[in-house]
């Protein structure tokens, strides 16, 4: 019994020794894939807020109301699709005094009414008039701009292709210095990741808006509008694209 398994010992033994020497590594060459193209930004999305506040929510609310239709109004005036307004949320905070009670409570003022409206504008060339218009009509704070290129997506499947191509023509260029060429790809890792358009951030505020700090102003001043001038230098938008890529390296 001992000599059998000795003999199925060594038999696994020499198998894996032969496997080990015959075992070699696969010919390749790795190379970078790089690629990228500038697009002209054609449409901007707007982040608005619309704030309001009173000493009772229910008045805050009707003001907040009001205000945020007459921003819509005046949004669609300048010909803005249904599809590119959203309300994005709504928030009712309560404003308190830095002064406390005999309790050792803060002291209630009032309460705050937010409502964040999403509003993409495709004329850049009325972005002031249109600016101007919906803070008249309500919007006392610009949290965000976006600026964007709506085919950003064709963009970036047109600039991966370039990509790949690139990998290929230095792949091919390598492997012809030494007497070779190029088989079948079978590792391919993309590097980083890109956004479509890039983003501004413009407004007034200061503080959470629920006034619950020590130094908080006992009023309820509903913040005001942004009013300085605003100009906009759109430029390039930048769709870049880097792939690792390994292809098989065969000797001619």
């Amino acid at each position: 019994m001992r000599k059998i398994v000795f003999a199925i010992a060594v038999l696994v033994c020499s198998f894996a020794a032969g496997s080990a020497q015959t075992e070699t590594v696969r010919p390749s060459v790795s190379v970078v894939g790089e690629a990228e193209m500038s697009v002209s930004p054609d449409q901007v999305v707007f982040t608005f807020e619309v704030i309001t506040t009173d000493k009772e929510v229910a008045v805050a609310k009707q003001a907040n109301d009001r205000a945020s239709a007459r921003t819509l109004v005046a949004a669609k005036g300048f010909n803005i699709a249904a599809d590119d307004i959203q309300t994005d949320s709504l928030t009712i905070s309560p404003r308190y005094s830095g002064e406390k009670d005999p309790r050792g409570n803060h002291v209630l003022i009032g309460y705050e009414v937010t409502k964040r409206v999403l509003i993409t504008l495709k004329d850049l060339n009325k972005i002031d008039d249109f600016l101007a218009k919906v803070i008249e009509a309500g919007v006392n704070r610009v949290s965000g701009i976006s600026i964007e290129n709506s085919q950003f997506q064709k963009h970036q499947e047109t600039v991966r292709a370039m990509a790949v191509a690139n990998a290929r023509a230095k792949a091919v260029a390598y492997a012809k210095q030494l007497n070779q060429t190029i088989g079948k790809a079978y590792v391919i890792r993309e590097e980083g990741g890109d956004f479509p358009g890039y983003t501004q951030g413009v407004g007034y505020g200061s503080g959470d808006g629920a006034g619950s700090g020590e130094g908080d102003p006992p009023d309820l001043e509903t913040p005001t509008a942004y009013a300085r001038e605003i100009t906009f230098a759109f430029g390039k938008i930048k769709v870049e694209e880097k792939i690792y890529v390994t292809f098989e390296l065969n000797r001619q």
